[in-house]
Protein backbone atom coordinates (compact mmCIF):
# COMPACT_ATOMS: atom_id res chain seq x y z
CA UNK A 1 0.00 0.00 0.00
CA UNK A 2 1.03 3.70 -0.39
CA UNK A 3 1.65 5.73 2.52
CA UNK A 4 -0.55 8.58 1.09
CA UNK A 5 -0.28 11.29 3.97
CA UNK A 6 2.93 11.15 5.96
CA UNK A 7 3.03 9.50 8.85
CA UNK A 8 -0.04 6.97 7.88
CA UNK A 9 0.33 3.47 8.97
CA UNK A 10 1.17 1.18 6.12
CA UNK A 11 1.55 -2.51 5.53
CA UNK A 12 2.82 -5.01 3.38
CA UNK A 13 -0.45 -6.50 3.05
CA UNK A 14 -2.16 -3.49 2.73
CA UNK A 15 -2.53 -4.24 -1.01
CA UNK A 16 -4.03 -7.79 -0.70
CA UNK A 17 -6.18 -6.83 2.03
CA UNK A 18 -7.82 -4.04 -0.42
CA UNK A 19 -8.31 -6.60 -2.97
CA UNK A 20 -9.90 -8.69 -0.26
CA UNK A 21 -11.93 -5.98 1.14
CA UNK A 22 -13.23 -4.84 -2.23
CA UNK A 23 -14.32 -8.64 -2.84
CA UNK A 24 -16.00 -9.10 0.37
CA UNK A 25 -18.41 -5.93 -0.16
CA UNK A 26 -18.84 -6.63 -3.75
CA UNK A 27 -20.46 -10.24 -2.16
CA UNK A 28 -22.44 -8.38 -0.09
CA UNK A 29 -23.73 -5.73 -2.40
CA UNK A 30 -24.47 -8.83 -4.77
CA UNK A 31 -26.43 -10.93 -2.10
CA UNK A 32 -28.47 -7.92 -0.98
CA UNK A 33 -29.21 -6.68 -4.19
CA UNK A 34 -30.24 -10.16 -5.03
CA UNK A 35 -32.78 -10.27 -2.03
CA UNK A 36 -34.60 -6.29 -2.73
CA UNK A 37 -34.03 -6.69 -6.46
CA UNK A 38 -31.48 -4.28 -7.14
CA UNK A 39 -28.24 -3.96 -8.48
CA UNK A 40 -25.48 -1.59 -6.61
CA UNK A 41 -22.36 -0.07 -7.78
CA UNK A 42 -18.92 -0.36 -6.20
CA UNK A 43 -16.77 2.47 -7.20
CA UNK A 44 -13.23 4.03 -5.98
CA UNK A 45 -11.29 6.51 -6.21
CA UNK A 46 -7.36 5.79 -7.23
CA UNK A 47 -4.40 7.58 -7.46
CA UNK A 48 -2.80 9.03 -10.23
CA UNK A 49 0.90 8.55 -8.83
CA UNK A 50 2.53 5.66 -10.82
CA UNK A 51 4.80 5.01 -7.20
CA UNK A 52 1.26 5.14 -4.82
CA UNK A 53 -0.26 2.67 -7.54
CA UNK A 54 2.38 -0.33 -7.66
CA UNK A 55 2.33 0.45 -3.83
CA UNK A 56 -1.19 -0.17 -2.90
CA UNK A 57 -3.05 -0.91 -6.42
CA UNK A 58 -3.50 -4.61 -7.66
CA UNK A 59 -5.42 -4.95 -11.18
CA UNK A 60 -7.56 -7.47 -9.62
CA UNK A 61 -9.26 -4.82 -7.69
CA UNK A 62 -11.34 -4.33 -11.06
CA UNK A 63 -12.92 -7.26 -10.70
CA UNK A 64 -14.75 -6.04 -7.97
CA UNK A 65 -15.26 -2.64 -8.95
CA UNK A 66 -18.09 -1.08 -11.35
CA UNK A 67 -15.91 1.43 -12.58
CA UNK A 68 -12.91 3.48 -10.60
CA UNK A 69 -12.17 6.82 -10.85
CA UNK A 70 -8.52 8.10 -11.34
CA UNK A 71 -6.91 11.51 -9.93
CA UNK A 72 -6.65 13.89 -12.23
CA UNK A 73 -6.17 17.03 -10.06
CA UNK A 74 -3.75 17.50 -7.22
CA UNK A 75 -0.85 16.58 -8.79
CA UNK A 76 0.76 19.47 -7.65
CA UNK A 77 -0.25 22.26 -4.78
CA UNK A 78 1.17 23.84 -1.43
CA UNK A 79 2.41 20.49 -0.01
CA UNK A 80 5.49 20.78 -2.21
CA UNK A 81 8.84 22.52 -2.92
CA UNK A 82 7.36 24.37 -6.35
CA UNK A 83 4.37 25.73 -8.56
CA UNK A 84 3.67 23.21 -11.07
CA UNK A 85 0.36 22.41 -13.03
CA UNK A 86 -2.36 21.36 -10.14
CA UNK A 87 -3.92 19.39 -13.45
CA UNK A 88 -2.60 18.72 -16.36
CA UNK A 89 -3.30 16.61 -19.53
CA UNK A 90 0.19 15.45 -20.31
CA UNK A 91 3.46 16.25 -19.07
CA UNK A 92 5.34 19.31 -20.68
CA UNK A 93 9.30 18.84 -21.75
CA UNK A 94 9.92 21.41 -19.47
CA UNK A 95 8.21 20.01 -16.36
CA UNK A 96 10.85 20.80 -13.20
CA UNK A 97 9.63 18.37 -11.28
CA UNK A 98 12.01 15.21 -10.49
CA UNK A 99 11.26 12.89 -12.84
CA UNK A 100 9.65 10.41 -10.55
CA UNK A 101 7.28 13.32 -9.46
CA UNK A 102 5.85 13.99 -12.42
CA UNK A 103 2.09 13.11 -13.00
CA UNK A 104 -0.70 13.60 -15.58
CA UNK A 105 -3.72 12.37 -16.75
CA UNK A 106 -2.50 10.33 -19.60
CA UNK A 107 0.43 9.17 -17.56
CA UNK A 108 -1.88 7.26 -14.80
CA UNK A 109 -4.43 6.35 -17.34
CA UNK A 110 -2.11 4.52 -19.02
CA UNK A 111 -0.04 3.13 -16.13
CA UNK A 112 -3.71 1.32 -15.19
CA UNK A 113 -4.16 -0.04 -18.56
CA UNK A 114 -0.89 -1.24 -18.92
CA UNK A 115 -1.16 -3.37 -15.52
CA UNK A 116 -4.23 -4.94 -17.08
CA UNK A 117 -7.36 -2.45 -15.70
CA UNK A 118 -9.96 -2.76 -18.04
CA UNK A 119 -10.64 0.92 -20.39
CA UNK A 120 -14.30 0.76 -19.61
CA UNK A 121 -14.08 0.86 -15.93
CA UNK A 122 -11.77 4.18 -15.62
CA UNK A 123 -12.84 7.46 -14.97
CA UNK A 124 -10.78 10.57 -14.96
CA UNK A 125 -11.78 12.95 -12.03
CA UNK A 126 -11.50 17.03 -13.52
CA UNK A 127 -11.05 19.66 -11.37
CA UNK A 128 -14.17 21.79 -11.94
Amino acid sequence: ASEGNSGNVIRPEDKANFVALLQEFRSQLNTYGASVGRTYDLTAFLPADSAKIDAGISASVFNSLTFATVQGYDFYGPWGPQTNHQSQLRNPANNPAPANQRFSVVDAVNKYLGMGAPANKLVVGVPA
